[in-house]
């Protein structure tokens, strides 16, 4: 989607004059999500970025000052598979990746990108201890697993920061069948995008639940911004890119920029996708292959549908199974509407699959237990909303245009209009306005009351069901897509512009385009203070967040 740009070189050279700078402390580790409800960093042109922080303040990267040949050499990700009782430890450390010949320190869990694939049944418990070995406060959260809320992992809410050589204890017991993840909850923007993100896959007690394949693989996108084969540097004291998010310029299949996946002739291949980016939105294809979409963030859909790609904002999960009927080599690629990017490859040899499941995959099955599960909610979809939560953006002290919307210096409009979908797949012009994250304000506001992010709060007990209206204003000042995540609960996605969703899975985490409204019923379940934010790192770092309260 292109953006007006708005006489950038005298509008960043007055806003540069205008915005005051402040005394940046010498480490990083002082905001819990680098100044959440505060006024955020700003944006560069995705290509002429990482020359110094947005805004002008100090920068950071993972062991930075470090001598890079005395840190390990990152690992490929481990299967841990983890039986109902066991302690794991998962140690978060600096690592050294090289990418075409270029190599910068990242982090690991376990020294691995993604960390340990953790491997668990239905209905265990399993205690982690964390000890923190990287160079920032950290901790976990289990994304969409209905933890008990002392082990959520949010700090400023369930715990304190895991201090550098600190350490930590989690409980977890998983409850629903599915692939999750697990990632920090304290400066993700760094953390997560540096490598610290990996699944935790939940298998179902019944070995019927899914169709036959002849094999799983597990599979985490992200996308690194790389300036001259290094890491654009991060804020310091506080989030960057906070307009749009970081997006980034190379791409990462499970740590992988050239990933290749070896297959047979009429193989089928479960496979389960994370999208670990801090913002971007992919639509996941693979053309010349057979697929099918069988699952999602929490376990399977009602029904199996045949797909040609899958949309995936940051934090989704998909589990796909696809076909490949005959040799050759196929793209795994990035299909969104301004382009396709290539993100690896399977290499399919003539030799034939054995045994063949192809007729088993040729049929859409339906999943009576996930209707079950759903019917007991069914009453509620069409209650009038409990709720209705506006997504929008405000300046901070800019000036309006006749129209209303926000001004920079030199009298444009910052309104670039709606993407014709509701989603920005990439980098724009407007990234080119040097400070403006120092001018802005990303909100979740109630509706009713005008209460925002920090003062946001809902409260229920257990058992109810509430239904949330999710409204993403059109005429925000930079109307775009917000990933809306619930922590502790799962919910129904009841509908999207009035039009009704008639294939229901349970989520954690729901895309709201520009411009749409989407309905949710939340099946509460699990008591404690929870968070509710957007998914982007950058908005929640910016205070895109709210409180939910549940009583026993």
């Amino acid at each position: 989607m292109k953006y007006p740009l708005f006489s950038l070189a005298s509008s960043c050279l007055l806003l540069a004059a205008c915005v005051s700078q402040t005394n940046v402390p010498a480490n990083p580790q002082g905001m819990m999500h680098g100044g959440q409800g505060m006024m955020g960093g700003s944006q560069q042109n995705n290509e002429n970025q990482g020359m110094m922080n947005h805004g002008g303040g100090a920068t950071f990267l993972p062991g930075e000052g470090k001598d890079l040949s005395v840190l390990p050499e990152v690992q490929t990700s481990q299967v841990v598979e983890i039986k109902d009782g066991d302690m794991i430890m998962l140690k978060p450390i600096l690592v050294r990746k090289t990418i075409n010949g270029k190599s910068f320190g990242m982090y690991g869990y376990n020294g691995e990108i993604p960390g340990p694939l953790l491997k668990v049944k239905q209905g265990s418990t399993f205690t982690v201890d964390v000890q923190n070995g990287i160079d920032l406060p950290t901790s976990i959260h289990w994304h969409g697993i209905r933890v008990a809320n002392a082990s959520d992992g949010a700090v400023g809410m369930t715990q304190e920061e895991i201090k550098p050589g600190g350490s930590f204890r989690y409980t977890i017991h998983v409850p629903d069948e599915g692939m999750y993840w697990y990632h920090p909850h304290v400066r993700e923007d760094i953390q997560q995008d540096m490598g610290l993100y990996g699944n935790i896959l939940v298998t179902s007690a019944d070995n019927k639940t899914y169709a036959p394949v002849n094999r799983e693989e597990v599979l985490m996108l992200d996308d690194l911004l790389l300036k001259d084969g290094l890491p654009v540097p991060y804020g310091r004291d506080q989030a960057d890119f906070t307009l749009m998010g970081r997006f980034g310029n190379t791409f990462l299949v499970n740590g992988d920029p050239s990933y290749t996946l070896n297959a047979k002739r009429g193989e089928i291949v479960r496979l389960f996708l994370t999208n670990a980016a801090n913002t971007r939105t992919y639509r996941i294809g693979i053309p010349g292959a057979k697929m099918k979409l069988v699952g999602g963030d929490s376990g399977r859909y009602e029904r199996e549908t045949f797909v040609d790609a899958v949309t995936l904002a940051p934090s989704e999960r998909a589990i796909v199974d696809v076909l490949f009927e005959k040799a050759g080599r196929f793209s795994i690629e990035n299909r969104n509407p301004t382009q396709t990017q290539p993100l690896g490859t399977v290499i399919v040899a003539q030799d034939a699959s054995s045994p063949s499941y192809a007729k088993a995959f040729s049929i859409l099955r339906t999943n009576a237990d996930v209707s079950a599960s759903i019917e007991p909610f069914r009453a509620s979809f069409d209650k009038t909303p409990d709720h209705t939560l506006v997504l929008d953006m405000t300046m901070m002290g800019g000036r309006m245009d006749s129209t209303g919307s926000p001004q920079v210096m030199g009298g444009n409009s910052m309104m670039g209009g709606i993407p014709p979908d509701g989603i920005e797949w990439e980098g724009s012009g407007v990234n080119q306005m040097g400070m403006m994250g120092n001018m802005m304000q990303w909100k979740m506001i109630d509706q009713p009351t005008g209460a925002a992010n920090k003062d946001l709060t809902y409260t229920a007990k257990v058992g109810d069901k509430l239904k949330i209206r999710i409204i993403n204003k059109k005429d925000s000042p930079h109307p775009m897509q917000h990933p809306i995540h619930f922590h502790g609960q799962r919910f129904l996605v009841l509908s999207e512009n009035g039009v009704k969703n008639t294939n229901l899975i349970w989520k954690d985490t729901v895309l709201v385009p520009a411009g749409h409204t989407v309905d949710i019923l939340l099946d509460v379940s699990n008591a404690g203070d929870w968070m509710f934010h957007c998914h982007i790192a950058e908005h929640l770092s910016n205070g895109m967040m709210g409180q939910f309260k549940v009583l026993p």
